[in-house]
């Protein structure tokens, strides 16, 4: 990690799982909200992904099953500033 504090995002993902569609699947138990219990991401939902290597992303929630969260990254000048 080269210091990317983990706190300014909401789903950690793995960037070699990001598929052609720019959809990525996240476990939230994986992430570092893991412990909020008011941490309840709906299809819809814009959420701040981070790798902890590079700067965070933006990504709209479109599934949610229990623990899995499919996203979508979402890509250009309204994700180039998350933090």
């Amino acid at each position: 990690m080269n210091g990317v504090a983990i706190e300014f995002y909401d789903l950690w993902f793995d960037p070699n799982t990001v598929g052609g569609d720019m959809v990525v699947e996240c476990w939230i138990s994986h992430g570092p909200r893991a412990t909020d219990p008011d941490f309840a991401p709906v299809p819809g939902d814009l959420l701040v992904l981070g790798d902890g290597d590079e700067a965070p992303l933006r990504a709209r929630v479109i599934k949610r099953q229990g623990d899995r969260v499919s996203v979508q990254i979402q890509l250009g000048t309204e994700s180039a500033a998350v933090a």
